[in-house]
């Protein structure tokens, strides 16, 4: 499948001057070099998946199945990253991201296809302990299938083009036929294939057995794999009204909701031997406590918030008031996992002591989904989120990178390896924009990242500059003090160096 129709980008632009402080429209035309810089156009358009710049000299190079579904999360940050900065640059790259997806579907399922080129595509985590050795078949992911709809839902709404319906319905009827059903739940098993959990081989599930605990599989959370489809499944509900879709998207909360997934005590063969001195996670509640039934969770935090987030997109278009509340106390009790005044949570309690990207820009779009919602007034954990961590794990600082190389040892990986070969050339140009993976309260932990960082936190730069200033015919609703440029009026912010904040009304009657 592919289109012709380019993307519209229109708008105006005007020159204005504005505070010194944060403006994430700069941020957002910087991450468009990060996007762009770092994939591959002589390997179907995917992003390279590592990226390491403690070294003599820089390098980057591919990484596992995640880039085909990855490169998902790279097509729907370039649209966001251009409405919010008016950015052209790689407009090309982005052409060549958006066909190159749109190939891998058919058979209403998007395809890991067997690829010579690609000795890396099976391996993710201890794979081959976990599945075995992989096959040259080509897979689906349903998690991948449906981050690639998430991006067919941004596209459609750029470009008047039929075909992003077309693929939208085939590939929620796809990953609806290839659920397994289990009383009045559905759930992809995490041993079906290969590679990576919940993998489907094109000749179909290896195994069907549902997964036992939450910590099934190399992401540590089985509900994780489950999160996009139901994402996507309400989205496309919301969206054409089809019933498939809300079947699919209901069926698969019903299972993520279940208590064996939530709460409770972890599984004590997982073993973080050598991470901050602590041998095994520890359960989160006392006994006396319903933690299941609170949302309460143990494992990694990025895969836990991603399904969060399904479930609230399922509960707004279903009016699920359970399925409402369940998220709220999760998100509250998520916000106790560690300094939330200053926006940082422990992604991984008890275990690593650090923030993952991913995690940050899921936790913004929790915090304005849920305020939107009505469920709370959470745009004051918004503005810590994104003041304090979003924005500085992103690399914008090119002398300090430089500074990092400089000081570190010679390179340690060869010029070959099972991800294929380095490549040294403008790294840290092509990187600046991207995010960091992981940090800790007051610093970055490695100046490292994995592509799917950049993917979720271009994202989140997205939703605190979209919620920050909301239009309605002649009203607008100031939701952060931040830098904004909108039709009705700007925001000019001085925090936190003057507590003033100026507002340039242009055609509002009502603010």
């Amino acid at each position: 499948m592919s289109t012709s129709k380019e993307f519209n980008y229109s708008g105006t632009s005007y020159e204005a001057e504005v505070p010194d402080t944060l403006d994430l429209a700069d941020n957002a035309a910087l991450a468009i070099n990060g996007l762009g810089g770092t994939i591959d156009p002589e390997l179907d358009y995917l992003p390279y998946g590592s990226i390491f710049f403690a070294e003599k000299t820089p390098h980057m190079h591919h990484w596992s199945t995640a880039d085909v579904g990855c490169v998902c999360k790279y097509a729907e940050s370039f649209p966001m990253m251009r409405i919010m900065s008016g950015s052209k640059q790689y407009l090309e790259i982005e052409s060549g991201v958006r066909d190159a997806i749109l190939d891998r579907v058919d058979d209403g399922l998007y395809w890991d296809r067997f690829d010579p080129r690609r000795p890396w595509r099976n391996i993710y985590a201890d794979s081959e302990a976990l599945y075995g050795k992989g096959k040259n078949e080509d897979f689906c992911i349903p998690s991948h299938a449906a981050r690639m709809l998430r991006s067919v839902f941004v596209w459609r709404n750029i470009c008047d083009d039929p075909i992003f319906d077309e693929v939208a319905s085939s590939v929620v009827n796809g990953i609806r036929r290839i659920a397994v059903d289990c009383d009045d739940y559905s759930y992809y098993p995490e041993k079906g294939g290969w590679s990576e959990s919940t993998s489907y081989p094109r000749s179909g599930w290896l195994n069907t057995d549902e997964a036992k605990k939450e910590t099934d599989g190399g992401e540590g959370s089985i509900t994780g794999y489950h999160a996009h489809p139901i994402y996507a499944a309400a989205q496309w509900y919301e969206i054409s009204g089809d019933p498939v879709a809300l079947e699919l998207a209901e069926r698969m909360t019903k299972y993520c909701m279940q208590s064996k997934f939530w709460g409770g005590v972890p599984d004590p063969e997982v073993s973080c031997e050598g991470l901050n001195g602590n041998a095994s996670p520890s359960s989160p509640d006392p006994a006396y406590m319903a933690g299941a039934e609170l949302g309460h969770w143990f494992s990694h935090f990025h895969a836990r918030a991603t399904v969060l987030r399904g479930i609230l997109m399922y509960a707004q278009v279903a009016s699920d008031q359970r399925a409402m509340e369940f998220v709220r106390r999760a998100y509250e009790y998520t916000l106790t996992q560690g300094i939330p005044r200053i926006g940082w949570i422990n992604c991984f309690p008890a275990m690593q002591n650090e923030m993952e990207a991913c995690a940050i820009g899921d936790l913004i779009a929790l915090g304005v989904r849920l305020s939107d919602m009505g469920l709370g007034d959470y745009w004051d954990d918004v503005d810590a989120i994104t003041r304090n961590h979003l924005v500085e794990q992103q690399l914008t600082n090119r002398d300090l990178i430089e500074h990092v190389s400089a000081a570190s040892e010679e390179n340690k990986l060869g010029k070959e390896s099972q991800y294929g070969p380095a490549v040294t050339e403008n790294v840290i140009e092509r990187s600046m924009g991207i995010f960091l993976s992981n940090s800790t309260p007051t610093s970055v932990r490695t100046p490292f990242t994995m592509l799917c960082c950049t993917g979720n936190g271009t994202q989140g730069l997205y939703y605190a500059w979209e919620g920050a200033l909301r239009e309605t015919g002649d009203t607008a609703q100031v939701n952060l003090l931040i830098n904004r440029a909108a039709k009705l009026l700007d925001v000019d912010s001085y925090l936190p160096y003057e507590g003033k904040v100026v507002l340039r009304n242009k055609a509002a009657r009502r603010i």
